[in-house]
């Protein structure tokens, strides 16, 4: 005895599986915008520390300025992230250079 779905039931199963991967798709985006927010309002807590603070961890003023100006459901701390790495990579790369200059003659 071999058991199938009534064509009927099958029928009604397609909108309840688009349903389902609808509301999963709304709850994740609801998420990565909750995230946003509240990584924009602890990115705007960077503007309280002076130069020098947000000198040691990498970043300058007009960095976290720039990544709260980007759009609202945007999240600034990727943004702050991106521009972290990338000043500490220009750095690297200038400073193997600039020790060569500096470098006492031998000889």
């Amino acid at each position: 005895m071999t058991l199938s779905l009534h064509p009927v039931s099958a029928e009604l199963a397609k909108p309840a599986s688009a349903l389902a991967t609808l509301s999963s798709l709304v709850l994740r985006q609801v998420g990565r915008l909750w995230r946003a927010l509240t990584h924009r309002r602890e990115v705007r807590q960077l503007l309280e520390l002076t130069d020098r603070e947000l000198q040691d961890i990498g970043l300058v003023r007009s960095d976290v300025i720039g990544a709260l100006a980007e759009p609202m459901a945007a999240d600034p701390s990727t943004v702050l992230l991106v521009r972290s790495v990338e000043r500490r990579s220009r750095l690297r790369a200038v400073a193997p250079a600039s020790r060569r200059l500096t470098a006492a003659p031998r000889g």
